[in-house]
C-alpha cells in the first residue's frame, strides 16, 4: 500500500471468522493467519457444520461458536466476543499472503475518516466495496451497526451504508492473499440479489451500484468468459431482486456447495468460476 511512516506497535488482533463446511480450506487460512498476523484470539463462528470444519478450528485453539439464524448473526456475535480495540474478518477460504498486510491495515485504518480497511487479492486490479474477506474494522464501530441476525447474505449492505452516512471511507491494501473462492450452485446470483433486495429495499442506485461491483469482479478475474457473462449474470441477479418472494426465506446453505466441484489449490493465483462462468468473489460485498 506504501503508506509512509514509522511502522506502529502492532498490539494482537482479535481474527474472527465465520464458517460453514469450510475442511477443505480453513487449515491453510488458519496457518497463514497465525503466521502473518499477531492472533490475540482466533473466533469462529460456525453455522452447523457437517464435514470436520469444527475439528480443524480447534485444532488452531480457535474459540468455537455456534449460530443457526443467518451470516448476520455470526458477523455481530464474532465482534461480541472479541475484545480487541481493532478485529479483523477473515473469510474460511481466503489465503493471507502478504507478511506487511496488517501493518499496512493499522495505518491505514488510522487515517483520517477511514472506516475500513480491505485486502486485495493478489493480481487484482479493481477495488470496489466492503468485502469481509479480509477486512480490518473498529470492534466497537461494528457493534453500532444494526445488522439483523436472520440476514442470510447481503450483510455488508449494512456497514456500507453506515460509512456513507458518517462520510468515512473504505481504503484498500493490494496484494495482500489469495481467495480460493467456493462454488456456487444454480440459481446463487438471483438468490444474492433477493438477499440484497431484503437488505436495501428498492434503489436504483443500488442496482446500478450491483452492476458495476459484478463487472469488476469479473474484470478482476482477467477471464474474457467472465466479463462476457456479465450481463447474464445481472438479469439473474435482477430477477432475484425485483421478486425476492421465492428466495425470502431460503438459508445460504440451500444454494452455496461445498468447495472443491470447481475448486482449486491454495497456490493457485487465477478465480475459479461459478455456475455459468461468474467470479468466484461475493458479488455483494
Amino acid at each position: 500500500m506504501g503508506i509512509a511512516g514509522t511502522d506502529p506497535v502492532l498490539a494482537p488482533v482479535d481474527v474472527l471468522v465465520r464458517t460453514f463446511n469450510s475442511a477443505t480450506t480453513l487449515s491453510a487460512c488458519l496457518a497463514a493467519a497465525k503466521r502473518h498476523l499477531p492472533v490475540r484470539r482466533i473466533i469462529v463462528v460456525d453455522r452447523n457444520s457437517t464435514d470436520d470444519t469444527a475439528e480443524i478450528a480447534r485444532t488452531f485453539g480457535a474459540q468455537l461458536h455456534f449460530e443457526e439464524a443467518g451470516i448476520g448473526r455470526a458477523t455481530t456475535l464474532a465482534a461480541r466476543l472479541a475484545e480487541t480495540e481493532n478485529v479483523l474478518y477473515l473469510d474460511s477460504d481466503v489465503i493471507l499472503r502478504s507478511a506487511s498486510f496488517y501493518s499496512d491495515a493499522v495505518r491505514a485504518l488510522a487515517l483520517p475518516r477511514t472506516g475500513a480497511v480491505v485486502g486485495i487479492a493478489i493480481g487484482h486490479r479493481f477495488r470496489f466495496g466492503l468485502p469481509l474477506g479480509l477486512t480490518l474494522l473498529r470492534r466497537a464501530w461494528v457493534l453500532s451497526i444494526d445488522i439483523p441476525d436472520d440476514a442470510q447474505g447481503a450483510e455488508t449492505y449494512f456497514l456500507r451504508r453506515a460509512l456513507k452516512r458518517e462520510h468515512r471511507r473504505v481504503r484498500y491494501v493490494s496484494g495482500a492473499m489469495d481467495h480460493l473462492g467456493t462454488y456456487r450452485g444454480k440459481g446463487w446470483a438471483e438468490w444474492q440479489g433477493a438477499q440484497l433486495r431484503l437488505a436495501a429495499g428498492w434503489s436504483i442506485s443500488t442496482i446500478i451500484d450491483s452492476f458495476l461491483v459484478i463487472l469488476l469482479i469479473h474484470a478482476n478475474s482477467r477471464s474474457p468468459r467472465n466479463v462476457l457473462y456479465t450481463p447474464i449474470f445481472f438479469l439473474h441477479l435482477l430477477r432475484g431482486f425485483t421478486d425476492p418472494s421465492r428466495w425470502r426465506m431460503r438459508d445460504r446453505r440451500t444454494v452455496s456447495l461445498a468447495y472443491g466441484r470447481r475448486g482449486q489449490t491454495a497456490t493457485s493465483r487465477e478465480p475459479p468460476v461459478c455456475e455459468g462462468g461468474g467470479s468466484e468473489e461475493r458479488l455483494i460485498p
